[in-house]
Parts: structure tokens; sequence; C-alpha cells
């Protein structure tokens, strides 16, 4: 094993430096701060959903319906990582609450074409409107060039962890 020093006087093994500045504790942890930053923004989401009527598990489908216009029902559930059971059941109350409608593929008469309804769009187009305040509430304190920064740094760290870019891994889990 190889042991250099990088310029910042960091130990260097192999071809990672190891920051001198390791969190001594959990709660310091980028891991844990991570958590507790998403945990927070997630709640806040939830709760300006909630006010229409909507679950954020409901609002991700919605969302990854809007382009391309129709996915079939297991493109739908592949993109999300979501058990072709689970997708059968939260696409029922979707299309209860009117927000999206099956049609018989034209492609393949055995499969679904997910569409969303006007009312499905004017949700999304709403949810968005109030995405600026979340973003500014979220990020409150930070400058412009600072949540880029952020933005960018999080978004290296979400490819690393071989995250699929705008599907929560909430949305993969059991219907609650």
């Amino acid at each position: 094993m190889t042991v250099t020093i990088d310029d910042n006087h960091a130990p260097c093994v192999g071809c990672r430096c190891v920051s001198k500045q390791q969190p001594s504790s959990y709660a310091e942890s980028l891991a844990f701060l991570l958590s507790q930053v998403g945990a927070r923004s997630a709640q806040i989401f939830a709760e300006r959903l909630a006010a229409l009527g909507v679950s954020p598990r409901a609002y991700g489908v919605l969302s990854n319906l809007v382009n391309p216009a129709s996915r079939t029902q297991q493109q739908l559930a592949d993109t999300l990582g979501i058990h072709r059971n689970n997708m059968v059941t939260l696409i029922d109350e979707l299309e209860t609450a009117g927000w999206l409608r099956r049609h018989r593929s034209v492609q393949d008469r055995r499969a679904f074409d997910i569409r969303l309804t006007r009312t499905g769009r004017t949700l999304v187009a709403r949810v968005d409107k109030f995405m600026p305040a979340l973003e500014d509430e979220v990020g409150h304190g930070l400058s412009e060039s600072d949540r880029q920064t952020l933005v960018g740094l999080l978004r290296q760290v979400a490819q690393q962890l071989d995250l699929t870019p705008g599907v929560h891994p909430y949305l993969r889990l059991p219907s609650r």
C-alpha cells in the first residue's frame, strides 16, 4: 500500500486522498446531513402536495407522464422501478381521481398506454408553479452560485449512487 501526501497535506492511499476533516460523529457526516435535509425537503414538498390533494408517490407517477405524453403501464413501471402489481393499484387510484386514463395501445393490444387527463396536466402545472417558492425555502440563505454548485455536486453524488434522474427512490417502495 502506497501512502503519499497531497498539496493540502492530507494522506493519499492509492489514488484516493483522505480528508483531514473526517466527521467527528454520524450527525456531522455527509450521509446524515443529506438524509436530514432530504427528509425535511420531502416533508415540505409533501405538505404542499397535500394541499392539492395529491401524494408525493402519485405526483411522481403523474410528473413522469408529461414527457413523453404517453407510456405503456409497463414502461412507466420500469422507469419508476415500481413492481407491476403495485403499479396497477396506483394507476387505478390515479384513474379514479381523474388525473390519468388508460387507453389500449395501438402497437400492442395487450398493453395499456397511460396518458394524463386535462385535470392531471393542470395538477402538474400547479405543482410546477410552486416549485420556485419551495426552492427558495429549502435553499434560503444560499447565494445563487452556491445553489448551482450544490445542485451540481448532488447530481454527481446521485450519479455515483446509480440513481435514475427524476425518479425518487421512495417511489420504488411498496404502496403504503
